[in-house]
């Protein structure tokens, strides 16, 4: 096991927030309250087991890299479920950008989530 200080802590972007309650209510909508429960927290025990003490563990986000970004890297943690996120050195974060069905258009998603925020 890693020392402590080599584990990074993760960190929920405000994008990451409203993603994360569009994504639930996508679920809802298809599963129903007590499987979109037990997905979300499913996500949340893979982040934190599998990405904390690995950040380096995804690769780069392929569909943010077809939009010009390049530093930020794309977990799968289902079958059709993931999380983009970027690496904060500096504060040994990993910050979580956005959560999303891997079906979905991720433009589209970050074109909605900005009219949200604005």
């Amino acid at each position: 096991m890693k020392p402590s200080n080599s584990t990074f802590k993760l960190a929920a972007s405000p994008v990451f927030r409203i993603t994360l309650q569009r994504f639930k209510a996508f679920l809802n909508a298809r599963l129903g309250d007590e499987s979109t429960t037990r997905v979300v927290e499913n996500i949340k025990s893979r982040l934190k087991e599998d990405l904390e003490p690995n950040p380096y563990l995804a690769p780069i986000s392929e569909r943010l890299l077809a939009l010009g970004l390049n530093e930020y890297r794309q977990f799968m943690t289902d079958e059709h479920n993931l999380v983009i996120y970027r690496v904060d050195e500096l504060q040994h974060e990993i910050v979580l950008l956005l959560i999303m069905d891997s079906r979905q258009s991720i433009r589209k998603l970050l074109f909605e989530v900005n009219l949200l925020m604005n």
